[in-house]
């Protein structure tokens, strides 16, 4: 058998269907689309954007007599009939996905065809996850500072060529009735900055426990500390939480 890279399309892989496959284009970086206006010499630029991105190569399809070809053929067609972006991975960048869809018409002759998907967002995904601690601050993930005043400032790095949007798990190590993320564009802000914490709390409290509108009527536990309460927006259920 002819050894050729492994090609996987929403998890399955699609190499396996191939004798050879030629001439992979993926460009370098994204599609940049420029926004001009036009005056009497040249333009005036206005701005650019990100624009989609196309990726093809071209391939032979793998069997002897024309009855495995044709089912090789079929098996291709109903893989890349997908109506939302799936996954595509190279296996000579197996840590990049590209979401894509197929695109324009799909040719083939003989033994022979082209593949072109669009990649809608026009970028690659990283398959890897990267996670910033403790334990690894100060190393190629970032670092992390426990401040004076009790504040923690992070500083995550970015190895990547587009913007991030960061997964945060915070576990307090006291109880706390506020938290505050502040970062260049703003802060959230979760909980009563003002509430004095007087008594500490010895166990948790069970607040509700219910998975049905049955169980929330039968089994809401209401906090009787509370001297406000919120209407509920669920249609047809009695108590405020």
């Amino acid at each position: 058998m002819n050894k050729i890279m492994k090609i996987t399309l929403d998890g399955i892989d699609i190499s396996k269907l191939f004798y050879s496959v030629t001439n992979i284009k993926r460009n370098i970086g994204s599609n940049w689309v420029n926004t001009t206006s036009p005056r009497l010499q040249g333009v005036d630029y206005l701005y650019n954007a990100l624009g989609g991105k196309t990726i093809s190569f071209d391939y032979e399809i793998n069997g002897t007599f024309f009855d495995e070809i044709n089912a090789n053929k079929e098996l291709l067609a109903k893989y890349i009939n997908v109506k939302a972006p799936v996954p595509l991975i190279f296996n000579d960048e197996p840590n990049k996905v590209w979401y894509v869809v197929p695109d324009g018409e799909q040719s083939f002759e003989q033994t022979t065809g082209t593949l072109t998907f669009l990649v809608p967002s026009g970028y690659a995904e990283s398959v890897d996850t990267k996670v910033l601690n403790n334990d690894n601050s100060g190393g190629e993930n970032g670092t992390i500072i426990n401040n004076a005043d009790n504040s923690v400032s992070v500083l995550i790095n970015n190895n990547g060529t587009l913007p991030i949007y960061p997964t945060i798990k915070v576990t307090p190590t006291s109880e706390t009735g506020y938290l505050a993320f502040v970062g260049q564009n703003g802060i959230l802000e979760i909980g009563n900055p003002d509430e004095a914490d007087t008594t500490t709390a010895k166990s948790q409290k069970l607040v509700c426990d219910f998975k049905t509108q049955s169980d929330f009527e039968t089994n809401f536990v209401p906090d009787t500390s509370w001297t406000t309460s919120w209407p509920t927006n669920l249609e047809g259920m009695p108590l405020n939480s």
